[in-house]
Order: C-alpha cells, then sequence, then structure tokens
C-alpha cells in the first residue's frame, strides 16, 4: 500500500486533522468510553490497554487522512495482534469489528465541528472514502485474526477437554497436571462438578459433539463434552443439569437416555460424579429419559451386582410373577410409611387383609415386610 503523501502542508484537510491529532489523548478516551458504553463484553479487556490501542489506532487513522494515504503492512499487522488480543479475552469477532465503527462515528463527528469557520468546511466530506477505506482494510485483518484465533484456540480446546476426561477417567495423573487442564477449561479443580453422559453412538458424527459444545456455552457455568469409549460424558461446573440434559436431547434426539450424576466436591468428586452418571443412565435404558443418580440410586447402585445378588431376589422375583396382588401390597405398605391402615386405605380393603397378604409374602419368600431388611429385599426384588 502507498505511503506516499498527497496532501501538502497547508492543505485545509490536513489541518482539519492534524488539529484533531493535537488533542489526540482526549480524543481517545472519549472513543474508548464510547466503545465500554456500547459494548459490555469489553468489560472483560483491562481499561489501560484498551486506551492505549484506541490512542494509536486514532493516530495512525488520523495521520493517514491527514497525509492521503492508505494503512501500511506495517499498520495492519499491528491491528491483527490487538485483534488477537481480543480473541484470547473471549470478545466477540463482531463487538471488535464494530470498535472500528463507533471510532469512525465519533471522529467523523468531531472532524465536522472542527470543520466548521476553517478554509476546511464543506471539503471534509472528501474524508468519508479514505476514512471508509481504513475501515474497511482494518476490519479484514480483524476477522482474519479472529479466525485463525477461534480455529486454533478450538482445536486445543477440543484436545484439553479430551485430555481431561480421560484424565478423570483412568485417575493415573498426578492431580495438580489434571487440575492444571481443570484451570486452563475454566474449571475451579476445588469447586463442585457434575456430570452427564449419554450413549456415545448419536455424537460420532463429524461436528456433532461440537454442536453441543457450542450450544452448552449459552448456559451458565462450564461444560466440557467428550467421548469416552461407549459414552459422551459431559463434566459440568455450575450448570443446571436440566437445562443441560434438555440441549443434550434436543440435539440427539427424542430416543436418546441420560444419566445424571451427584453434585460432588473437587476433582475426586468429578470421578465420582462420573461413575454416578454411568449407572444413572444403565437405570434410564431400563425406562425412562433423564434419569438422576439422586433420584435411582439404589437401583443405579445396584446394577453392577445384579449377577452376583441375583439368589437374594430369585424367590421374590419368582413370587411377584406368580402372585401380583401380594406385591402390589408389599409396595403400598412401603409407599404407606408401613402403616396397615393407611395401606389398607390406598388399596380400599381392610387392614386385617393387609396384615395377612403381607404374612403370605413372608412365608413364600422368606422376606418379612415388616422388618426395614425385609422390606428393602422386597422392593429392590419387586421393582429391580
Amino acid at each position: 500500500m502507498t505511503s506516499t503523501p498527497v496532501r501538502p502542508d497547508g492543505h485545509p484537510l490536513r489541518v482539519l486533522c492534524e488539529s484533531l491529532l493535537a488533542r489526540l489523548d482526549d480524543l481517545s478516551d472519549v472513543v474508548t468510553d464510547d466503545i465500554r458504553r456500547e459494548l459490555p463484553s469489553y468489560a472483560a479487556l483491562p481499561l489501560a490497554e484498551q486506551r492505549t490501542t484506541v490512542h494509536n489506532r486514532l493516530r495512525a487513522l488520523l495521520r493517514g487522512l491527514a497525509l492521503g494515504v492508505e494503512p501500511t503492512a506495517g499498520q495492519l499487522l499491528e491491528f491483527q495482534a490487538e485483534s488477537r488480543r481480543r480473541a484470547y479475552y473471549g470478545l466477540p469477532v463482531q463487538d471488535a469489528l464494530a470498535t472500528f465503527h463507533i471510532g469512525a462515528r465519533r471522529l467523523w463527528d468531531e472532524l465536522q465541528a472542527s470543520a466548521r469557520g476553517t478554509a476546511a468546511e464543506g471539503a471534509e466530506v472528501e474524508l468519508v472514502a479514505p476514512m471508509w477505506l481504513w475501515v474497511q482494510a482494518a476490519s479484514g485483518v480483524v476477522a482474519d485474526a479472529f479466525a485463525d484465533e477461534a480455529g486454533s484456540r478450538y482445536g486445543r480446546e477440543a484436545g484439553l477437554r479430551q485430555r481431561f476426561l480421560e484424565l478423570l477417567s483412568t485417575g493415573g495423573a498426578p492431580r495438580e497436571h489434571t487440575a492444571e487442564i481443570a484451570r486452563e477449561l475454566g474449571f475451579d479443580p476445588d469447586g463442585d462438578f457434575r456430570a452427564l453422559c449419554t450413549p456415545a453412538a448419536p455424537w460420532a458424527a463429524q461436528g456433532h459433539l461440537s454442536l453441543l459444545q457450542r450450544s452448552a456455552r449459552q448456559l451458565a457455568g462450564t461444560v466440557s463434552c467428550g467421548l469416552s469409549g461407549q459414552l459422551m460424558i459431559a463434566v459440568t461446573q455450575r450448570t443446571d443439569p436440566a437445562e443441560l440434559a434438555t440441549r443434550v436431547i434436543s440435539l440427539s434426539g427424542d430416543d436418546v437416555r441420560v444419566g445424571v450424576g451427584l453434585d460432588r466436591s473437587g476433582l475426586a468428586g468429578a470421578e465420582m460424579s462420573i461413575a454416578d452418571a454411568e449407572r444413572a443412565l444403565a437405570v434410564a435404558r431400563l425406562g425412562g429419559r433423564a434419569t438422576s443418580f439422586e433420584d435411582v440410586w439404589l437401583r443405579a447402585s445396584l446394577i453392577d451386582s445384579r449377577e452376583r445378588l441375583q439368589p437374594l431376589f430369585a424367590e421374590v422375583r419368582q413370587v411377584t410373577g406368580e402372585q401380583p396382588l401380594l406385591a402390589e401390597t408389599v409396595i403400598a405398605f412401603a409407599d404407606s410409611g408401613s402403616s396397615l391402615a393407611h395401606t389398607a386405605t390406598v388399596l380400599g380393603i381392610h387392614p386385617n387383609t393387609v396384615a395377612y397378604r403381607l404374612g403370605q409374602w413372608h412365608k413364600l419368600t422368606g422376606a418379612d415386610p415388616r422388618t426395614f431388611a425385609g422390606l428393602l429385599r422386597s422392593v429392590v426384588g419387586i421393582t429391580g
């Protein structure tokens, strides 16, 4: 791009632009305040850094307009480097681009006001085209910088999310290493974690998991999604599990099953919550959609012990199939707080009939529902 001046000393437009350069400190502070007021995202950027950036940009623009030259390659590279910093702070690309328009708008108002009563009055319109050229050139390199940074950052974050999940699943790495990755992903290693999992199949398609990750960014808190064997696991912090489960079901289909773990403290708690979620998912596959470990903790805890505990419940399940009326009475008795009178009211029968049925159940199964151990064994056997 050319850097040869086209406006000599004393040219009205050059004098006009140099008059604004003389009060650049105040002007750049005003523009900075305009940006932070109109774009709340810029609160994440240190104020001193932004004031310096705005000052440098306006100085380059005003000098370019004064001389009638286009931005140089060096200036555009500076804009690009500044934009990478904006991407680092997580500012949206549309906000970074908007800053040029906010600055140009304020600058145009100042140029018009300063031109009144001078030799440049009326001629300032000649600055519109070159100012727009500067905005276009700067916007182009900003967009490129954000695209490069986003691609690089997304790939790195995807790798970190997968590594984080592997470390939580295996527990083989030093805890501080896992904590360091957790911090990079935005988690507090000492905070409370909750895990959610679904079958991996719906997320195997290219880009499908990234859709969920992007959708999860719209929720409060922090979410990290990844694949582990036959499962898709989302580790969360300060996120409503019901809202995340809704998004999971929306993206993967109504027939998907979801398991939700308990809220547990620290990285060890995150590992335990993943185990919770896996067991809750196993229960969900037997019926239900989004199942929380908190609601099915007993059945979920027994999932892995089904074969070992089979002899304990064999007679209970056999009698349940042969005598469903007795099984119904046992469940009603449990739901009624072990009260014969309440159970009789619920079933519409006499309390003596309830007592008789419970006695028959004890006789046929060996489990006395009027004791805690017998009632627990009976309910688990009937419902499991």
